[in-house]
């Protein structure tokens, strides 16, 4: 066969070279099953700024959104289909609105539902404690799940003896497993504090009888748990002095039932008053009355500490058996001067320095009251002993005095989940 044409280049040179031009064939013969994937990084990022500028200039639009005020949104109904689990049933499920080019939410206010749309083209919302609330319930709605998640460690972290009650029942009805656990947490082991509160005088008899009845619940003395039961009932006698039998016996306490329910009935409900229901009920205690059911109250940890060499034991004192017990050793031990504090159920465990080298650490060990167990959690950003670790609004802080500066480093749940203290 005739050899293929040359190409000829300027100054008389042929190109390809003959020879290069049968080696590169071989080679391709001989690789033919080689295969290059090719992974654009930043095609993600190219494909959700395309879809923001249709969404910003109306391009392509196929749904519309209706908020309760009548504003209305254009959108793309595979762009909320990805985030939301909601409209992705709405749109491909056998429902009316699948047809339809508009879809009502009268439920929603303009700016909590232009927050969610703009959350599925940008990936970013602003979360506030004034917006928090409305936001989850809408995320809730809607199955914007990633948002509901944000906005119920948001709250986890502003939980309180204030709000506890109310965060409780919001946490129950939205099913948010880490916000009931942590306001359940500070409602029983801070009782003392809650039933103190207004919102406590405005919960129902159902969630006192819940309250009352957890085994955990921190009540050390019988007035401390008398006394919220007696606040409670008096706050409403018409409708609540029928719930005293069933609360006084989630307190397990020695009581003359007969006398309480004869001295009741000889009383309209108008006459009894706080200081009357009161009266009452510490009379029908029978005499040298027992004391209230043993409980799990707060306990003292006692972790390392210096003996001629590092100690890693973590000692617990019981108030209620006042005596001391052993949990699993501290990890790591052969350190010295760190900082601990409490967040939640955790105990932290910061920095320090070696003992055999004097190198400054920035290791964080974490022990969960709970579980005894350790786990080792997000290095801290310098490393660093001498200091002082606190708690405040969710997060860890640890500071320290250094060249006539105080230094301030907050472990937040935004920036490191090993923090969260559910």
């Amino acid at each position: 066969t005739a050899p293929p044409p040359r190409r000829v280049a300027a100054g008389g040179l042929c190109w390809p070279p003959p020879r290069c031009r049968r080696a590169d064939a071989m080679a391709l013969i001989g690789e033919e099953d080689y295969t290059y994937i090719y992974n654009d990084l930043s095609h993600p990022v190219d494909f959700l700024q395309a879809f923001r500028t249709f969404y910003r200039d109306g391009l392509f639009t196929d749904i519309t959104l209706q908020c309760a005020s009548g504003v209305i949104f254009l959108c793309h109904k595979a762009v909320l289909a990805a985030c939301s689990n909601y409209f992705k049933a709405m749109f491909t499920a056998d429902m009316k609105e699948k047809s339809k080019n508009q879809i009502k939410l009268p439920g929603l206010s303009h700016t909590i539902l232009e927050d969610l749309v703009n959350y599925a083209y940008t990936s970013q919302i602003q979360i506030t404690e004034r917006n928090v609330q409305s936001l989850l319930q809408a995320a809730d709605l809607l199955q914007f799940v990633s948002v509901k998640k944000a906005c119920e460690q948001f709250l986890v972290r502003h939980v309180d003896t204030v709000n506890c009650i109310g965060m409780h029942s919001f946490a129950e009805y939205h099913l948010c497993s880490e916000l009931e656990k942590e306001s359940r947490r500070i409602l029983l082991s801070r009782f003392e504090e809650v039933w103190r509160q207004e919102e406590f005088l405005d919960i129902s008899c159902e969630k006192l009888l819940f309250i009352l009845s957890r085994e955990n619940l921190n009540v050390w003395k019988e007035e401390a748990a008398i006394e919220p039961v007696v606040k409670w009932i008096a706050y409403d006698v018409e409708k609540r002095i029928e719930c005293i039998f069933d609360l006084l016996n989630c307190l397990k306490i020695d009581l003359n039932e007969i006398y309480l329910r004869s001295a009741l009935s000889l009383r309209k409900k108008y006459q009894l008053n706080e200081n009357k229901i009161r009266s009452l009920i510490y009379n029908a205690l029978n005499t040298n009355p027992k004391d209230i059911s043993k409980r799990p109250t707060a306990a003292m940890y006692v972790i390392g500490g210096y003996y001629w060499h590092p100690l890693s034991e973590v000692h617990v004192w019981d108030p209620l058996t006042n005596a001391w017990i052993q949990g699993t050793d501290m990890p790591d031990h052969t350190r010295e001067s760190y900082g601990v504090t409490s967040l939640g159920p955790n105990i932290y465990v910061t920095g320090g320095y070696r003992t055999d080298n004097i190198e400054a650490l920035d290791i964080v060990w974490i022990y969960n009251s709970e579980t005894d167990q350790w786990t080792e959690g997000c290095p801290m950003l310098n490393a660093r002993y001498y200091h002082c670790a606190v708690t405040l609004g969710g997060c860890v802080y640890v500071c320290n005095l250094s060249y006539g500066c105080l230094n301030v480093y907050p472990f937040s749940l935004a920036t490191c989940k090993l923090y969260s203290h559910i």
